[in-house]
């Protein structure tokens, strides 16, 4: 695969040029309060934050939005007619995402196409390309490398830039796409300089955990019930904030919006550890106190995806830490169990 180069201006003008020929071009910018979201650009002069360390909220919603209608139906004088939606789906770059949210997309289309093909989360993906850039900066809550990914990772990118000392960008194609979406841009990328210098890769904490001790300590049935849970997780107050911000978050919930003869089936995000989510008609909740509920997105994250998937359920983004407001963190657990399982 090859390796180009673009300068700062050249970067700049990309937004533009992918603009002018309607492409959606989705990109970390900081919101009027502050907050940094990926969020659709029209012009090199919004506001970017491709120097944050990451964004507030995951760019899943490209793929998985929050909200969003399934089928329609309407009665008609033969019945019920039902027509499964076609949203018009745009070429898309996703621009300056982290290499961890970039694997956490693999992880995603395991879930889409496992069972069942989700035609609404592939399309969206097949008419994509994924370009992140690589971090020059962590903070406290970032733990990529305790998991398997490193800040200048490659998995789930169709192009990783790295950041150029002095300006501008180091462009590597990964795959094939990455390859074409350079042939029809080449405009903004030259050849790689030779003596080129980029800017260091962030450094991560090791949290000093190990994963397979981790899934061989969750694959015991005894400790589905330890006392560890209660311990670790009484202080979660169950706002699913920590299932909204993280990037292989999936549940989601269907639900029909009747009106008059007709209405639409939509489906909505849903989370874990919310006390209804598991709640049956009858009234029982297999899942009745909230340790319970933050057992099960642990597990989901070092047990169900690994055995379901294939996949890791966790990518290290830390926005689950940073979130929370009662600074309940993923990674004492990892380390407690890691250490029981030694």
């Amino acid at each position: 695969m090859s390796v180009n180069q673009l300068s700062e201006d050249a970067f700049y003008n990309l937004i533009d040029d992918l603009n002018s020929k309607g492409t959606t071009v989705v990109a970390p910018v900081r919101n009027e309060v502050g907050m940094v979201q990926y969020e659709k650009v029209t012009s090199s002069k919004d506001n970017f934050a491709f120097d944050e360390v990451i964004g507030r909220y995951s760019p899943k919603d490209a793929f998985f939005p929050q909200h969003e209608t399934v089928l329609r139906y309407r009665e008609g004088e033969n019945g019920v007619e039902v027509k499964a939606e076609e949203p018009e789906i745009n070429d898309t770059v996703l621009l300056g995402i982290r290499p961890c949210d970039a694997a956490a997309m693999i992880s995603l289309n395991k879930v889409f196409t496992w069972d069942y093909i989700d035609n609404l989360f592939t399309e969206r993906r097949k008419k994509a390309v994924i370009i992140s850039i690589a971090c020059n900066e962590a903070d406290e809550s970032c733990y990529c490398t305790s998991v398997g990914f490193a800040p200048d990772g490659k998995e789930g990118s169709d192009l990783l830039f790295s950041k150029i000392k002095g300006g501008g960008y180091l462009a590597e194609a990964l795959t094939d796409e990455g390859e074409t979406f350079i042939a029809n841009n080449s405009t903004c990328f030259s050849k790689k300089d030779k003596s080129v210098e980029l800017e260091p890769i962030a450094e991560v904490t090791d949290l000093g955990v190990n994963i397979e001790h981790i899934k061989r300590w969750l694959d015991k049935k005894e400790n589905f019930e330890h006392k560890v849970w209660d311990d670790l997780a009484a202080k979660c107050v169950g706002c699913g904030g920590c299932t909204f911000v993280c990037p292989t978050c999936h549940c989601f919930d269907l639900v029909d919006e009747p009106y008059g003869d007709q209405g639409k089936r939509v489906k909505n995000w849903d989370g874990c550890q919310f006390d209804h989510f598991t709640l049956h008609a009858s009234g029982h909740n297999p899942r009745e106190h909230q340790p319970q509920r933050w057992r099960n997105r642990f597990h989901c994250k070092f047990k169900i995806y690994p055995d379901r998937f294939e996949k890791k359920g966790c990518v290290g983004c830390g926005r689950c830490i940073r979130v929370c407001p009662v600074n309940l963190d993923i990674t004492e657990a990892m380390i407690e169990i890691t250490a029981m399982e030694s």
